[in-house]
């Protein structure tokens, strides 16, 4: 009853779940490079042992858990999709059992008191006023202590997840709302960057997604979106009292290539990876 349950509550997230493990299915030699980046960034900077958090660790497809439980005592994984508990189980084995530590929620912890009010306020006909009243609430993580924490392609698909609970309530949007929407939207995300940049005792590491790009064949030129809606990159890059940037980088993930999915368009991220050391330990 209770999995039935989690399973109604996160279906949004369990959806897009099974849909990044399909597309990695029917796309996996493009993906390749991409995942090659991330766990070889997260291997350069991964250091010191202790605690440590992987948020949207989903199914595990850009970290190397055995790599990390050599190096860690305890690992908590996190994620809000509740069907990639099997994959955990398997990649930690009996062996590792008791030192992988799963945690199904949403790491925002708002989306489901934001989600809350949203069909009341389209009824009343005042969603923008609810949307700028939104403040983001702290995930469970960040009131625990973990000597390093890794967000891997998350805050680019936070804003997304909340962005498509609201369309799908309100079907249609005033311009007003629209705009209401995109500053929420922006708060959620910056409040993930921050949290995870100042959170960790030790050190933490952010994969993210900064433009997505669509492209064809036949043209030169690429349609650009930006992935980053509050937050610029010189904002992630400017400086906070007790963490200092060790380190950072760039690459392209070819996320769906044209004719694959659609004879349209394919879709290119960029991708950038920051690593933060942190010399004012939190408790």
């Amino acid at each position: 009853m209770l999995h039935t349950l989690s399973r109604l509550l996160n279906w949004d997230f369990i959806k897009m779940g099974k849909g990044i493990q399909s597309r990695h299915a029917r796309c996996a030699g493009y993906w390749e490079p991409h995942l090659r980046c991330t766990r070889e960034f997260i291997d350069a900077h991964a250091h010191g042992g202790g605690r440590i958090a992987i948020l949207g660790a989903g199914r595990l497809l850009d970290v190397d858990l055995g790599a990390l439980l050599s190096r860690f005592s305890e690992i908590h994984l996190f994620d809000a999709d509740p069907t990639v508990l099997k994959t955990w189980r398997h990649a930690s084995g009996l062996a590792f059992r008791d030192r992988v530590v799963p945690r199904i929620t949403d790491v925002t912890g708002s989306l489901k008191e934001w989600s809350a009010g949203l069909t009341q306020a389209v009824r009343q006909k005042r969603l923008a006023v609810y949307l700028d009243s939104l403040q983001p609430r702290k995930g469970g993580w960040e009131h625990e202590a973990f000597d390093g924490i890794i967000s891997l392609n998350l805050s680019g698909q936070i804003p997304i997840y909340w962005r498509d609970r609201v369309v799908s309530v309100a079907r249609t949007l005033s311009d007003e709302d629209e705009k209401a929407l995109i500053n929420s939207m922006a708060r959620l995300q910056s409040a993930h960057i921050c949290a995870v940049r100042e959170r960790a005792r030790a050190w933490s590491i952010m994969i993210t997604d900064t433009e997505y790009y669509a492209y064809t064949v036949d043209r030169a030129e690429w349609d650009v979106e930006p992935a980053l809606y509050g937050t610029t990159l010189q904002d992630i890059n400017t400086a906070v009292s007790g963490v200092e940037k060790i380190a950072d980088g760039r690459w392209l993930w070819h996320l769906v290539p044209q004719f694959i999915e659609s004879d349209e368009e394919g879709i290119i991220h960029r991708v950038e990876a920051f690593a933060w050391s942190s010399n004012n330990p939190k408790p």
